[in-house]
């Protein structure tokens, strides 16, 4: 029956809504996810929103809004709207001198104090969409390997989004996604497969996966299942979608599970969202825990 209704949709028809409950779509959005998106942007929640009427086999938006905002059995489709104003941009070594960093300050470091014991780098990616930036850092984890052999490392990546952590997981992404990676990288942890309806996929190896894992949650939710200790907290290019009251909140909720000497990392245009006083900022936008 959805089907049926589905192809009725008119994609070619402007889609609208009223400004009431565009407007209480906008507060839901924000209190849910932290998301803000301001009036003048209305026109864009529309038509990000057009497909998702399409799916349901409404015929308006704003029967489609009244739905998802007043109606417990249409929680699941509130996700999928929330999940349309989302914007996943990444790729593979973005902001590379975080990178550097990791690899030049943060490892030497923990091996240093740890002597010739064994340790282990805890990584948190906290905004990982679909997981550039978590493989990004086990590539280079990886790499340090040989020069720290006593390392061992585990890095979680969290996504507000259950879709983009259904594709972090597989690790599948195109060829052209990947050209960012250094070409040495791509061959040793880049596999290929052989049936020719994937040839323009590759998938990362066990190898890499091994060391990586991903769940989703909310920033905006008062406690993380995240356990303490973690040695380095990528924050990166999402508190710019924060009011700043709840960008000082969801960075203290972070800052609480690093540990005293780790580090937090955000997006390069983001330091001035951060002052904490457990904070002191080392790098422009590198701040390590006192």
């Amino acid at each position: 029956m959805m089907n049926a209704l589905t192809t009725e949709f008119d994609y070619a028809r402007p889609v609208n809504a009223s400004r009431t409950l565009l407007s209480a779509f906008r507060t839901r959005l924000s209190d849910f996810a932290g998301i803000e998106v301001k009036s003048n942007r209305d026109a864009m929640v529309c038509h990000r929103l057009a497909s998702r009427v399409a799916a349901t086999g409404l015929q308006s938006l704003d029967q489609y809004l009244k739905l998802i905002l007043s109606e417990p059995l249409w929680a699941a489709e509130f996700r999928n709207a929330v999940e349309m104003m989302t914007t996943n941009t990444t790729f593979f070594f973005r902001e590379a001198a975080h990178f550097d960093f990791l690899a030049n300050t943060i490892v030497p470091e923990l091996a240093q104090e740890a002597g010739l014991n064994d340790f282990r780098l805890k990584l948190w990616s906290a905004a990982a969409s679909e997981g550039a930036e978590a493989y990004t850092a086990a590539m280079v984890l990886s790499e340090l390997q040989a020069r720290f052999p006593r390392m061992e490392y585990s890095i979680i990546g969290t996504d507000l989004s259950e879709a983009m952590v259904h594709k972090a997981r597989l690790a599948i992404y195109r060829k052209t996604r990947t050209n960012e990676i250094p070409t040495a990288l791509r061959r040793k942890y880049l596999l290929q497969g052989l049936d020719p309806e994937v040839a323009d996929q590759v998938r990362f190896s066990p190898e890499i996966r091994r060391h990586v894992r991903f769940a989703q949650m909310n920033l905006m939710d008062r406690h993380y299942p995240i356990v303490g200790g973690v040695d380095v907290a990528f924050l990166r290019n999402v508190l710019i979608y924060f009011s700043p009251e709840d960008q000082s909140a969801v960075i203290d909720r972070v800052v609480s599970r690093v540990r005293s000497g780790g580090y937090l990392i955000v997006g390069m245009s983001e330091s001035m969202t951060v002052n904490h006083p457990d904070l002191v900022q080392v790098e422009p936008s590198i701040f390590r825990k006192l």
